[in-house]
Parts: structure tokens; sequence; C-alpha cells
């Protein structure tokens, strides 16, 4: 990955694009009653200038629907057929921003477009197979609702790349990104914090140009949580090269993180109403609450086999009296607690293996890299080469290591070890050629070609996830040293009733 693509992309600062897209207008009403900046286009929607607006009370009839929306910085309100207009009845969305303004967004209102599905509350998946279903379940009805030819299910891997999980499509002959992963730079971080902010960002039509707005100052209104808020160029560009007009992705928020994207495509351009995607985003909520209500309940079966599982290995060293005597028994046990190819205990400057051992100049090279690290007390990684400096080559490639006091000796470290694992990873298009110099206007641009590009990837173990972490403390635990505070955010899998 081009790391100057990254870095270019989470400079873009794009709530602050001063611009809306074409498919309706924008008011932005300060605490004081009074607009301070309006759309450009707003006189083919309202019929009033936007010079005439500007600095005056809202609008009467706007005023009025505004006394519902809540002072509360984020507070979002959504009103069908809410105006009436010129150009006929208007559907009204305003969110209040971290100043206390309100951005009001008019958008044309479909009475004909309503959704037929019905949105019941799914169960919390039993098991991973249920939990697969319903995500195939969900991007089924977003295309038959939406009318959208593509539906992704996109979730986000601990590295920040995406994979798509589940898809459908309403025309088979359309492709499919099924199974393929894309890297972080597709949707930089900065992206992402906005979708913690929106329940969904729709694009009827990429191609469209954008429209100015206009202010009493020239600084430009915060469109953090205006869904009208313009594209930028990147992604614009991005959006052509996929052959996609019109695009809608909604965030599956589970305690506070966005774990994943509804992401929808469309090869001409498609408005939704606002009845179908408050529907929409309601299915997908709920879907939300229930992966969390089923990341919780698997964590709490997993915690108590833990328990159980400490509770045997503390039995042991209260047998042995002492770790060193102790360590043949329970090296063997962590091994199949950990999953790991080999363990080993140091303690001073002597240690002791179970399972693969490592070289020697491999553990002198992690150990004395680990043990300068005071701050870390459990540490992991799938590369050690890019991670340890000095780090000879090794079977060994991935470690998971556990520092605890352990009396007037120094301190104790246990380092699990994994061997190589080599696998592919399936990539829509090629992840290190996402830079292309476009007309000078956009500088980087992003990559071309979306075709199936696979990686074999060398050098890396299988990953140490949240729960292998999340074990390395409670060994530590056992083993004389307290967990430190803020370690359970570590655990991605909140409680659903944190689930937005």
């Amino acid at each position: 990955m081009d790391r100057s693509f990254l870095a270019e992309c989470e400079r873009e600062p794009l709530q602050f694009s001063g611009a809306i897209l074409a498919h309706g207008t924008l008011l932005v009403v300060a605490p004081d009653g009074r607009v301070s900046h309006v759309a450009a286009n707003v006189a083919d929607w309202l019929g009033t200038p936007a010079e005439a607006l500007l600095g005056l009370p809202a609008p009467e009839n706007m005023a009025a629907a505004l006394l519902m929306l809540p002072p509360k910085a984020g507070s979002r309100l959504a009103l069908e057929a809410a105006l009436h207009a010129a150009i006929g009845l208007l559907d009204l969305v305003a969110s209040r921003d971290e100043h206390g303004a309100a951005v009001v967004e008019l958008m044309r209102h479909y009475p004909d477009a309503q959704p037929s599905c019905d949105p019941s509350v799914p169960d919390t998946p039993r098991d991973e197979a249920e939990l697969t279903a319903a995500e195939v379940e969900l991007v089924r009805l977003i295309v038959e609702m939406t009318g959208f030819r593509r539906v992704m299910y996109y979730r986000f891997h601990e590295e920040g790349d995406g994979e798509v999980i589940a898809e459908a499509r309403l025309d088979e002959t359309y492709g499919s990104y099924l199974g393929l992963r894309f890297p972080a730079s597709d949707i930089p971080l900065i992206a992402r914090v906005l979708y913690l902010k929106n329940p969904w960002r729709l694009i009827p039509d990429a191609a469209s140009e954008p429209v100015p707005v206009l202010g009493r100052e020239a600084a430009p209104p915060d469109l953090a949580c205006s869904d009208l808020r313009s594209v930028s160029a990147v992604h614009r560009l991005y959006l052509t090269n996929m052959g996609v007009r019109a695009s809608l992705s909604f965030p599956v928020i589970v305690g506070g993180t966005l774990i994943a994207l509804i992401a929808c495509h469309h090869d001409v351009p498609q408005q939704p109403s606002l009845a179908v995607l408050e529907l929409a985003h309601h299915l997908v909520r709920g879907h939300a609450n229930a992966v969390g209500a089923y990341q919780l309940r698997r964590r709490m079966r997993w915690l108590d086999g833990l328990e159980r599982h400490l509770d045997a290995a503390k039995r042991l060293l209260q047998r042995h009296g002492d770790m060193l005597l102790a360590w043949p028994e329970l090296g063997t046990r962590l091994l199949r607690e950990f999953k790991a190819d080999g363990v080993t205990l140091c303690l001073g400057e002597s240690h002791s293996s179970a399972g693969q051992p490592f070289e020697a100049g491999a553990l002198e090279a992690l150990d004395g890299w680990f043990r300068a690290r005071q701050g870390e007390f459990v540490w992991s990684s799938d590369s050690l080469s890019q991670q340890v400096p000095g780090y000879p080559l090794s079977e060994i490639v991935g470690a998971l290591a556990v520092r605890v006091k352990y009396g007037r000796t120094g301190d104790l470290r246990v380092y699990f070890c994994r061997l190589e694992h080599v696998h592919e990873v399936a990539w829509g298009g090629n992840p290190d050629k996402p830079v292309g110099y476009h007309d000078g206007a956009i500088g980087i641009a992003p990559r071309r070609s979306f075709e199936k590009w696979v990686e074999k990837r060398l050098g890396y173990s299988r990953p140490w996830d949240n729960e292998a972490r999340l074990l390395g403390f409670k060994l530590r635990e056992l083993l004389g040293g307290p967990i430190p505070a803020g370690i359970e955010p570590l655990w991605v899998g909140p409680s659903p009733q944190s689930a937005d």
C-alpha cells in the first residue's frame, strides 16, 4: 500500500467541503434562529434567492419543524412531506451540529415509493452459521427494498482492510465482489468517523456537479451530519472506475465501533425515497443489535470456559508450589489454550520450552527487545521480522508475549509462538497500486482496476485475535500480575444496548 495515498485521503476535509449534492438543497440555521448558510440552488427549491435568506430568520414553516429537533449535538429529525414548495412536497431532514446550529436538508418527496418489507426484529444468532445466514438475508432484503443492483456486506478487519462477506445482486451478469478484500485507503479513517454520525450515505448520481454553499462568513459550515455533503473528487473517480453511478451505504455499528458497511451500487442514477432509507436503516440497526447480542453471549460463554481452564492451571501451580517445577505440565496445557505451536518460559537468563522451541538467536532478539519495552504487559505480532529489529530468519514468525513481575528474580516472560502460515488473499484489484496521476486537478487518484488479484502472504503466522490477547492478560493475572485498567476495549463485541 502506498502510504502517501492513504495520508492524502486522511487529510481531505470531507465535512468542510463547502458544497452539497445536487438532489436537494440545504440551509444552516444558527442558534439565534437566523440562516447562516444556504445552498446556491435554494431558489430552485423554495423560490427565494439565497441572498434573500442569509441573515434572516428561518422560514416560518421550517422554524416550526425545527422546534422538534433536540438541542443535543448529533440529534436528528426526519419528516416526510414536511414542506410545501414551488416544486411540490419536500422531505426535511435536520441535524444539530457541534455548535448548536441546525443543518436542514430538503429533498423531493416521493409518495409512491413506499417500502413493502416488514422490518421485524431479527433473532439473536445462536452460532456462526446463523450469523452468516443473517448477513446474507440482510443484503437480500436491502436489494429488494432499494432496487440497487448490487448490495454487499463489507466487514472491516482489525488492520483496516475490508472484505465482502455477503452479496446480493439483481443482475447476475453484473459481476461479483464476494470474498474479495479492499485496502484501508478505500474507506479512510476520516470517512469512517463520519459513518458513525450518519444513518446512511446516499450518492444518487456521482456524476452530478456539486452545489456550493454560501454563507455570511467565508468559513464553510460543518456538514459532518449532513447526507447532502458533497462527494470528494477522489471518491467520485473511485466510483467511476468501479462503473458505479449511484451509491448507498449503511453503517453497521456495534458498541460505538463501525464493524461493517452495507454498501449498495447501481450503474445508473438511483434515488430511494426517505421512507425506504429510514426502513433500510431500521433493518440494519436491528441487525447490529442482534450482532451485539450474539457477541456478548459468545463472550460470556468463552469467559466462563476460560475461568474453568485457568482454575485447573491454578491448582496445578498450587500442587507443584513452584513455577519451574510446574512448567513441563503447565506449558503443555497452555499450548492448547493459546492455539500455539510452541511456548517458552524465561525467568532471569534461563528459559524452558514446550512444543516448537525458538532458535537461540531468535529468542535472544525477541526477549531483548520485549524486555526493553517496560510499558508492555501483553504484546503480539504475526510478523516478528517486521516489528522486532534484528530478528533473524526463523521458522517462528509470530509470537504473543506476556510479562509479569516474579519475586526478586525480575520479570517472568512467557512467549507463545506460531510458525509461518502461507495463505492467499483475494483483493479487489492490486492493493499496492492504488495510485494513478490524473490530470493535475486531483493529484493522487484511486486505482482503475478492481479485478480479482491474489496475493500470497509469506512471513506471517496465523493472527492473534482478541481472545488470545485477553487470555494473555488472564494468564498474567494467574501468574501474579494484576490486569491493567482499560483492557476491556481489546474485545470488540459490546452489549446490544449500545449498538446503533
